[in-house]
């Protein structure tokens, strides 16, 4: 008969007086999958469905930005919060070691020596009211805790459950850097492109400024055109300022995405590249969605731990069993532990049984708060989950207006290069005064400077789409 099945055996007479097991307490329950397909086929030809079109993991590439590319790898290197997240997962996994060695049996060795005075009313008749020098070496000394309700394993498993939520956690660290540093990487780009634009207004606003002036000096005109020039032209200063600060900021918001400081940020060099055309959009949206976004994946990991210590707390309830044993030497005077002609020697081997009699409600305490902390797990897992579909959901809309917005600013750029060729013949022909040419020069910068923030916009809502999408996470890859 094994040691467990005996163990058992012993325990029968035992459980009756153990503390009564509640009824389970847990309320909350795991939501499906929202339905997506309608929000999906809305997106009409702005996307592309795919069996393998899920972000991969490095998944700036598809831009085919180099700048970013390098700024990327820098920030992945050098983040501080993404070092944290990294040092909260080894002490995850560490829990998780310490948990299953939890598991194994516990051999030590132990020696103590002591001087001791024997009572003359003890048990040890002949040694009362003498003083000795007691020995003890055990060599071996074991304990072995029989995890008999599987309260070790749940503890395990629960800590496991953990590691796998902090290893999600990870992931999210790196997509929100990720995409954040993407966001303001082309949002610098597109204010580039507008403070070389704003640059060209301001020259043109001073330009009509100074035929203004003349006019007025020649009694040509009045005072009039002159004051709106100069507010014109006070407008273009503040546009070009605010641009001017925007790109500073940027750039230090960049260099601290990257664990640098704001120096750093001065080289940063923005290049050119983007997605363009219809985005790729995996098939099996929203069925794989749990899978590949690291938020739902460690809540659901987090559940799953909660649930685990619901078991541990339930586990508490019966009784508690340690198989421990030493041995080794025992002597009342030292020099006798090794040289006595009597034996020395000295054994043990047995269990322990710890029951939980009574303990003033601790243990249905304990209970109640790990089943209300499922509860709470459970509901927190399905409010990603919801989060999760709604972002898909409106990362897909701002996709399609945003590309219905870049389409159509483009055909107001078309126009208006049509009508500075128009305004420029006209004044090759002496058909218009120099006002017009200029009016219509300013309106094409106006037409592309809305033109540049719009495309902006697009890369930024392809990065949105990404991060709703998981950024390249897969749960299967975490062990």
């Amino acid at each position: 008969m094994s040691m467990r099945t005996q163990s058992l055996l012993m325990l029968l007479p035992l459980l009756g007086g153990c503390a009564l097991l509640p009824e389970d307490g847990s309320q909350a329950q795991f939501m499906d999958t929202p339905q997506l397909e309608q929000t999906v086929s809305d997106a009409g030809h702005e996307v592309e469905r795919s069996a393998d079109a899920w972000p991969h993991a490095r998944w700036w590439q598809v831009f085919r930005n180099p700048g970013l590319d390098r700024l990327m790898d820098t920030a992945l290197q050098g983040n501080p919060d993404l070092r944290i997240a990294a040092d909260r997962l080894r002490m995850a996994q560490s829990l998780a070691d310490y948990q299953a060695a939890e598991m194994l049996p516990s051999v030590g060795a132990s020696l103590a020596v002591r001087r001791w005075h024997v009572s003359e009313h003890d048990i040890f008749g002949p040694l009362g009211g003498q003083t000795v020098n007691a020995a003890y070496l055990d060599p071996v000394v074991f304990r072995y805790h029989l995890d008999l309700w599987g309260k070790d394993r749940a503890a395990l498993d629960s800590a496991l459950g953990h590691a796998k939520a902090q290893a999600a956690e990870l992931a999210v660290s790196r997509l929100v850097l990720s995409t954040n540093l993407a966001r303001a990487y082309f949002r610098l780009g597109a204010a580039a492109e507008e403070t070389r634009l704003a640059g060209d207004l301001l020259r043109r606003a001073e330009a009509v400024l100074e035929l203004a002036r003349v006019r007025w000096e020649k009694g040509l005109a009045a005072m009039d055109p002159v004051r709106a020039a100069e507010q014109g032209v006070a407008a273009a200063r503040q546009r070009l300022a605010a641009l001017q600060k925007e790109s500073e900021l940027l750039r230090h918001r960049l260099a601290a995405l990257a664990g640098q400081g704001p120096d750093w940020g001065k080289g940063i060099a923005v290049a050119d590249g983007g997605l363009h055309g219809p985005f790729p959009l995996p098939e099996r949206l929203p069925l794989e969605l749990l899978a590949h976004r690291p938020d739902v994946a460690a809540a659901r990991w987090r559940a799953e731990a909660a649930a685990q210590r619901v078991k541990v707390a339930k586990a508490n309830f019966y009784p508690d069993v340690n198989l421990v044993g030493f041995a080794g030497l025992r002597s009342i005077n030292l020099k006798d532990l090794f040289l006595s002609h009597g034996s020395s020697l000295a054994y043990s081997i047995g269990p322990t049984v710890t029951l939980p009699l009574f303990e003033g409600g601790r243990l249905e305490a304990e209970l109640s708060h790990g089943e209300a902390g499922y509860d709470a797990a459970v509901d927190a897992y399905n409010a990603a989950l919801l989060g999760a579909v709604q972002q898909v959901a409106d990362a897909l809309a701002e996709w399609r207006d945003s590309h219905a917005q870049d389409a159509a600013q483009e055909q107001a750029v078309r126009a208006a290069e049509q009508a500075l060729a128009l305004a420029q013949r006209r004044d090759q022909a002496g058909l218009n005064t120099r006002d017009e040419l200029l009016a219509a020069d300013a309106a094409l910068l106006e037409q592309r400077l809305k033109l540049s923030r719009l495309q902006g916009e697009h890369q930024q809502a392809a990065v949105a789409l990404i991060e709703a999408l998981g950024g390249g996470f897969d749960s299967n890859d975490i062990h």
